[in-house]
């Protein structure tokens, strides 16, 4: 049995597929298999797969219609041998060295679950101001507390970094189509079933930017699924019990979720605020809901709600 099974979700990646398998050949840890499901490509991405299986016998090759990239990664997991599951993309690449630091880490660190690692963007003239923003939130976040508390944000991890514990995978459920991101759903219950969650420093991954990508063209991305997502996480976890939570933000954003939050509690309490004050509004009770998706907004209001003596993702948990 490997140590490691790679499940490699493969949709029209023809012109990179090559690239991509090569940063695998060259990883120094080489106790592994790949899986590879060939998710309905058209363009001989499942041909290509099915000859370099000829001279790789690590490697495994599903072919299957065309049903989605979460459906394809349950194929390849139910198909995957070993106790540690790795994500790489088909047009991505990983460090030579990535494997190695990732079952080194969990090898030493047994309560650690989940582990991902920074990560670059490429080609640099296809990575928007958006983008650079996000990968230096997502780097700046190696641990278990921050990545949680800003866990309704953003993808605090990038998908094709994760290493994760087949055990913890299957106990929060594994991949599951609920029409939202894939990734945001995976990390919400594996965080609820208590999985620890880690992230290497060293930059391991590289996330190649394309215009027809998923994160750029698939519905499940747009942010009226990312709220839905985002408020099923509220309503059954830390507000499950609420009777009047608080709402704090400005403009758009605290009028999008007065009207998600309203569905459910309209009697919710809504305070235009963009700064915090010290001290505290005294109409401010816990618990709160705190729109803000710039990270300067968010470490004041975070600063000043645990100088109260406040507890995140208790008493107060941001979206974005």
């Amino acid at each position: 049995m490997p140590a490691v099974s790679v499940l490699v979700p493969v949709r029209d990646a023809r012109p990179w597929i090559a690239a991509s398998f090569a940063s695998l050949a060259r990883q120094t840890f080489r106790d592994f298999e790949i899986v590879a499901v060939d998710d309905g490509s058209r363009d001989g991405s499942g041909e290509w797969l099915e000859r370099h299986a000829r001279d790789e016998p690590r490697l495994t090759v599903i072919r299957t219609p065309a049903r989605g990239l979460p459906h394809a990664l349950a194929t390849a997991l139910a198909a995957a041998r070993a106790p540690l599951v790795a994500r790489h993309d088909a047009d991505d690449l990983s460090h030579r060295r990535r494997f190695e630091c990732q079952a080194t880490h969990l090898a030493r660190h047994r309560a650690v679950s989940v582990l991902g690692t920074r990560v670059r963007l490429f080609p640099a003239q296809a990575c928007g101001a958006g983008m650079r923003r996000w990968a230096a939130w997502h780097n700046d976040l190696l641990e278990h507390t921050t990545m949680r508390n800003d866990s309704l944000v953003d993808s605090v991890l990038a998908h094709g970094t994760v290493m994760v514990r087949r055990t913890a995978l299957e106990a929060a459920g594994g991949w599951i189509e609920r029409g939202w991101p894939e990734d945001m759903d995976l990390w919400r219950r594996l965080f609820a079933i208590g999985a620890r969650f880690d992230k290497r420093p060293e930059v391991l991954y590289a996330w190649r930017q394309r215009a027809d990508s998923a994160t750029r063209t698939d519905p499940r991305y747009r942010r009226d699924r990312m709220d839905a997502l985002r408020l099923e996480t509220l309503v059954t976890g830390p507000l499950a019990k609420a009777r009047a939570p608080g709402l704090v933000g400005v403009e758009d954003g605290l009028s999008r979720w007065r009207g998600l939050l309203q569905s459910h509690w309209p009697n919710l309490h809504v305070h235009p605020l963009g700064k915090p004050s010290r001290p505290l509004p005294g109409a401010l009770e816990p618990p709160l809901v705190l729109v803000f998706g710039a990270r300067p907004a968010r470490r004041r209001w975070r600063a000043a709600l645990v100088t109260e003596g406040w507890h995140e993702w208790s008493d107060f948990i941001f979206v974005a």
